[in-house]
């Protein structure tokens, strides 16, 4: 009688076989945003921590661990999560099972240089943050001060490397993140160190790019000597003034750039983030991203962090305009989750303020970038 109440394992691939590298911090997953989940040690430390096998044993027990609530709130309006995806690409790339003695898949967040300054995004991932980063640290504002002593210009972690060399052997799966991965000067002596280290051809490898680099020869040279590789294109925008605005480039050399890409014998997939900023236009992005990439191929994020931005502050009737006005089918399967948290007045505030701060810095006045989003704060403010 007692196997009636027993619960269903999670099966979470990420947990098992994965270990996320960021600065001197670790987890088991890129989403697991708050740092009470972070392990400070190495690699091999880390992996076997208690924390780690914290996570693997509540998902044993069919328990949803607090570390990963990021896909526990996807899958409560969806079948498919960033949990259930990377499982699936786990099986096909035959990483089974419980975790062994080695990770078998690897994300290292390896530098911080990027050309692009996110509104989204911190120091901590784009060296574009770090004049106004100084500037609201001038202004009193303790988390860019913080993140002013943690954090600068990092277009190398040579002790990281050094912890990550010798599990090379072990790696069938390698995701590099940025900044931007492609204009890392240090790139090259890193697919150099893979490729000399004769373990390159076992390694499936996956950057993210903003999209502002083409192919350049010596990159497909060294992409050549990898088991397959794949480039994910974050696409947060699709018209020129609102990727202007979000992420501060340039829409049509992007679109350019991909259009190169796909001439290239690499898997090319699109990963759309949506915050406030950007999920009234989520009919648009996704129906863009879905026609160029292809259905399958285009996945989400929900931005967690910075707080301000996640889409669950805006208030309710904002919330429910949106989701009434929707007419792609793809877009029903991301705007519920606008309704997993209620409207938070703190959060929405800081978010407003937040952006006119940005807007006179940049001089990117909001009502000429985006007049629906301008329209939807005056009206529900």
């Amino acid at each position: 009688m007692q196997n009636i109440f027993k619960k269903t394992p999670i099966v979470c691939s990420q947990a098992e076989h994965n270990i996320h590298i960021e600065g001197d911090m670790k987890t088991p997953c890129c989403l697991i945003y708050d740092r009470e989940y972070y392990v400070q040690q190495d690699v091999a430390t880390a992996f076997h921590s208690d924390m780690f096998n914290d996570i693997r044993s509540s998902l044993k027990r069919g328990q949803k661990h607090p570390a990963c609530v990021t896909c526990w709130r996807t899958e409560q309006n969806s079948e498919r999560s960033a949990r259930t995806q990377y499982t699936e690409r786990s099986i096909a790339q035959g990483i089974t099972g419980d975790h062994g003695e080695h990770p078998r898949s690897m994300q290292w967040s390896f530098s911080n240089t990027c050309n692009f300054a996110c509104r989204t995004c911190f120091l901590e991932n784009s060296t574009g943050w770090l004049r106004e980063t100084r500037q609201l640290a001038e202004q009193g504002d303790v988390k860019m001060q913080e993140d002013l002593k943690r954090f600068s210009k990092s277009p190398w972690d040579k002790a990281r490397l050094d912890e990550i060399v010798p599990y090379l052997e072990h790696l069938e799966h390698f995701e590099l993140y940025g900044g931007e991965t492609l204009i890392s000067t240090r790139l090259p002596d890193l697919l150099q160190i893979i490729t000399d280290s004769g373990h390159s051809t076992h390694i499936d490898l996956v950057l993210t790019t903003n999209g502002s680099q083409g192919p350049k020869p010596w990159m497909i040279e060294y992409f050549k000597q990898f088991r397959s590789v794949e480039l994910t294109f974050s696409i947060d925008a699709v018209t020129d003034d609102t990727f202007r605005y979000v992420r501060t480039g340039d829409w049509q050399q992007v679109q350019q750039n991909i259009d190169a890409w796909f001439e290239h014998d690499i898997i090319r997939r699109c990963n759309n983030t949506f915050s406030i900023l950007n999920i009234w236009d989520c009919d648009r992005i996704m129906a863009w991203c879905d026609k160029r990439f292809a259905l399958g191929n285009v996945n989400y994020n929900w931005v967690e962090q910075p707080a301000m931005y996640n889409a669950v502050n805006m208030p309710e009737d904002m919330k429910h305009h949106i989701m009434k006005s929707s007419t792609y089918w793809r877009s029903r399967q991301v705007l519920p989750n606008m309704f997993t948290q209620a409207h938070n007045p703190k959060l929405w505030s800081e978010f407003k303020q937040r952006t006119e701060w940005l807007d006179q810095s940049r001089s990117q006045p909001l009502k000429k970038f985006m007049p629906e989003l301008y329209t939807h704060i005056n009206r529900w403010s």
